[in-house]
């Protein structure tokens, strides 16, 4: 009984698991940070990483919403939001003199190189990897005010991340 015990309590002090829930950590677990070398304590003999795949999408859709709001001095009240495993992104043509094709091209390219997982650019790796592992598709809003600005239009351009073709059943 006493050796059961003591197997008992190495088993239950022994483990440790770290659980990534923010875009940050997510991007280390895809730019090839060893998170067990990171987080492990020196006492765990298990240890273990879970992901929590919709706090990593809130953060990450959070993250992009103030980098946008930022680059257009805040004069809209949210530029990215998700539903579900869809991300919504205001065009910053939308609100900057910038061709909407141009923003619509660049997230095109930058999502396909991340399908083939050929980014060599770790920032890169990380804002479009975590798009392309963590949502099924983004949704492009390219608004356009008629003179008065008081009527909009808002053509979407959707961009399939081909998600559960390339991750099956792993996807979180």
């Amino acid at each position: 009984m006493r050796k059961l015990f003591l197997m008992f309590l190495v088993v239950a002090m022994g483990c440790a698991e770290h659980r990534v829930d923010t875009f940050q950590e997510w991007c280390e677990q895809i730019t090839g940070v060893d998170l067990q070398k990171r987080h492990a304590p020196f006492w765990a003999v298990i240890f273990s990483v879970s992901f929590d795949g919709d706090a990593i999408r809130n953060d990450y859709t959070a993250f992009l919403n103030k980098a946008h709001l930022e680059k257009v001095q805040n004069r809209a009240p949210r530029m990215a939001w998700r539903e579900g495993t869809e991300l919504h992104l205001v065009n910053l043509s939308s609100l900057l003199v910038i061709e909407p094709k141009e923003v619509i091209d660049e997230w095109k390219k930058g999502i396909e190189v991340a399908k083939a997982y050929k980014h060599d650019d770790p920032p890169d790796a990380c804002l479009y990897g975590t798009l392309t592992s963590m949502f099924d598709s983004l949704h492009i809003h390219s608004m356009k005010a008629d003179a008065l600005r008081v009527k909009w239009t808002d053509n979407v351009t959707v961009i399939p991340t081909d998600r559960e073709k390339r991750l099956g059943n792993k996807r979180l």
